[in-house]
């Protein structure tokens, strides 16, 4: 009896993984829609600048998978990504604002940007062979971004008899018209271009069909400033969950 039920087991598991083997998504093309949850903080390539925390991502976006050969893919993606990044100059330095004609000096300058970019990653995957209905897979890539939206909140200490700083709420660094908030000694301004380098590794599961989710950790490494500022070089990274499914 009890070698019946084990052959009985062994017969449905090789079904099991026949099924499976024969019902595998292996298309050359398909398409998916992702999100990515992440953490955000900031990298100083200058020596002025100290670090302040970090802050809560978000990106979401489509994905598509073609095929270069087996198991092997060019996957571009499409992603609106949005970032909160902190950074703080030394309390040494010091910036200078002209309050109704008159200079005031300032240090402990820090600033907090809410950014937000269209990111379109340029990447190879690579997977390994269906078993069970699981892959496994590892990514690496580039993905230029530009900005869509910025906003920074600005804090400064005034020195001896300086006035207050004139603003300590959240403004739009790029508008010409917020000018007369910038240090002379440094400028808040963000680049346009962002560009990264993505590095990832996870895991997919077909739910049905050619229905699968897509899951993983990724790891987007900015390696150009993020400022304006010739004076203090900062770059931003993102740590992240990817979350998705392929159609």
């Amino acid at each position: 009896m009890n070698r019946t039920i084990k052959n009985i087991l062994l017969l449905v598991s090789a079904c099991f993984l026949m099924q499976n083997a024969i019902g595998q998504d292996d298309r050359d093309f398909r398409i998916g829609f992702k999100i990515i949850p992440g953490l955000d903080w900031t990298k100083s390539k200058t020596s002025n600048i100290q670090k302040q925390g970090s802050g809560i991502g978000f990106s979401f976006g489509l994905m598509a998978d073609i095929k270069i050969a087996d198991n092997y893919f060019f996957t571009p993606e499409i992603n609106v990504t949005s970032m909160n990044n902190s950074y703080k100059l030394k309390d040494t330095s010091t910036g200078s604002v002209n309050i109704a004609g008159v200079a005031n000096t300032y240090n402990k300058i820090s600033y907090k940007y809410n950014l937000k970019y269209i990111e379109i990653p340029l990447i190879f995957k690579f997977r390994t062979n269906e078993i069970g209905g699981m892959r496994y897979w590892g990514q690496i890539g580039v993905a230029p971004g530009f900005i869509i939206g910025n906003q920074v909140t600005t804090t400064a200490t005034p020195v001896d008899l300086s006035a207050p700083y004139p603003i300590s709420e959240k403004y739009i660094p790029n508008s010409g018209d917020n000018d007369k908030y910038d240090f002379k000694e440094h400028e808040d301004n963000i680049n346009v271009l962002r560009a990264s380098m993505i590095l990832g590794a996870g895991i997919e599961y077909r739910l049905v069909g050619n229905t699968s989710f897509y899951g993983g950790l990724r790891f987007n490494n900015g390696f150009t400033d993020i400022s304006n500022d010739k004076k203090s070089k900062v770059i931003n990274n993102v740590f992240g969950l990817e979350l998705g499914v392929f159609f």
